[in-house]
């Protein structure tokens, strides 16, 4: 009985940590594309700030070591 409730122990542990890890992935690539676009905000002519929220900041969920979908 003891065996058994250390392994569930352990994996909801090892859940919880995943969950963990996925919500500060997902928190880091938002903070990124946000810093991004204030960046290009400030560089960008007049007229072209809507390609500022358009960009492809895929290096963002690189930077934050999130898996690309492979397509």
């Amino acid at each position: 009985m003891t065996r058994s409730t250390k392994l569930t122990t352990l994996c909801a542990f090892v859940f919880g940590l995943s969950f963990a890890s996925t919500a500060f992935a997902r928190d880091c690539v938002t903070e990124c594309k946000r810093a991004a676009i204030a960046q290009c905000l400030l560089l960008a002519a007049e007229g072209e700030a809507e390609a500022c929220y358009t960009a492809d900041y895929s290096y963002c969920r690189v930077a934050c070591g999130v898996n690309l979908p492979h397509g």
